[in-house]
């Protein structure tokens, strides 16, 4: 038991994304055979009432966020001084309104406690020096210091590393066929979730289809999710990586996108609200991962229907497009009925019914 308690507390950071001190307190809820459903870091300093009152309006949330999973038990730990009082005033609350069996972990100056439920008193230290995580044994990134390190560390670079595409390239890549622009959108996310250094020239295309068309944009979205977790996580690094070096003309469509693709790849919450500060706020898609991250909503179940959504999406494009670059053409290649190509939809160029955001809902 010692060895498991040690294990997870020193495991916590990773999943959080960040180091945890004396303010938080986490709570993890598990399923009947300890499958973890999520965890939830709390900043107790950021109530203005007592710890009471606190953990009322935590265990609020938690009843909302939780309702439609199979949660058996609750994990409370709780940091510093004030932790006892806080995991106890906080377990009274969860047990009080969600019925919910919870077990108490304190945490102060490298040692651990677990409180024994039978008698209220707690049990011996279990020290974390020298423990190391499954997560840094496989290689995954250190947590950063602190939850402001960890938004800092998805801004925007101090200087664009790319800028627009020229215009030849721009011209063929909008008279292209949709699925060939989506092929381009694939392509450009796994070169660059593959290689040992980003290509610039692939996120200059990947940026200039993203933020261009937003169709190229739930085809970005939908190939970084729609895929096994094995993938999604550097692909979804891509369109991270790609807002971050993008120009700043570029970089609120490009938030939306990656703080959509870390939704759904369940990274940390911090992560999410860090991409969503520098978001387009009149996207569709900005308010709907807003939302989502707001409720708690889990993303995970609604992945095979953004991919499934996109094919869909495309499928429809290709049709449409296919008669009328199939139809006679004039001297300059264009079809004859039209005196010039179609220009790719985007947020500000399309049919005034059309709502910008209505793709989005529904992947």
């Amino acid at each position: 038991m010692i060895a498991k308690v040690a294990e997870y507390l020193a495991h916590l950071p990773y999943t959080v994304g960040h180091q945890l001190g004396d303010e938080h307190v986490v709570v993890g809820a598990f399923d009947a055979d300890s499958r973890t459903i999520v965890h939830a870091t709390i900043d107790w300093t950021d109530g203005t009432g007592g710890d009471i009152q606190t953990a009322e309006e935590t265990t609020a949330y938690l009843d909302r966020v939780l309702t439609p999973h199979p949660v058996a038990r609750l994990i409370v730990t709780a940091y510093g001084p004030d932790g006892p009082a806080r995991s106890q005033a906080l377990a009274d609350a969860a047990e009080a309104r969600l019925g919910l069996r919870t077990e108490q972990i304190h945490v102060q100056e490298g040692v651990g406690r677990l409180r024994q439920s039978a008698t209220g008193e707690w049990g011996p230290v279990v020290r974390l020096t020298g423990v190391v995580p499954a997560a840094a044994l496989a290689g995954h990134p250190a947590p950063a210091a602190s939850r402001e390190e960890l938004l800092e560390s998805v801004a925007p670079l101090p200087v664009p590393l790319f800028g627009d595409i020229g215009a030849d390239r721009a011209a063929a890549l909008n008279n292209s066929s949709p699925l060939l622009r989506a092929e381009v959108v694939q392509h450009a996310i796994d070169t660059l979730a593959t290689g040992p250094v980003d290509n610039l020239q692939q996120m200059s295309v990947l940026s200039h289809l993203i933020t261009t068309d937003i169709r190229m944009r739930d085809c970005a979205l939908a190939h970084a999710v729609g895929t096994s977790d094995e993938l999604t996580g550097p692909r979804t690094s891509v369109l991270v990586r790609t807002f971050r070096a993008a120009p700043s003309d570029k970089q609120p469509e490009l938030a939306s996108t990656a703080a959509a693709a870390a939704l759904f790849a369940v990274w940390p919450p911090p992560i999410v609200h860090g991409l969503l500060r520098y978001a387009d706020k009149s996207s569709g898609l900005t308010a709907l991962v807003a939302r989502a991250i707001e409720a708690g909503v889990d993303p995970r179940p609604m992945r095979p229907g953004v991919t499934r959504a996109s094919q869909q999406q495309l499928i429809r494009l290709e049709d449409d497009w296919t008669p009328q670059w199939s139809a006679p053409r004039n001297a300059e290649g264009r079809p004859a009925s039209s005196p010039t190509p179609s220009a790719p939809w985007t947020r500000r160029q399309g049919p005034e019914h059309h709502d910008p955001g209505a793709s989005t809902p529904e992947l």
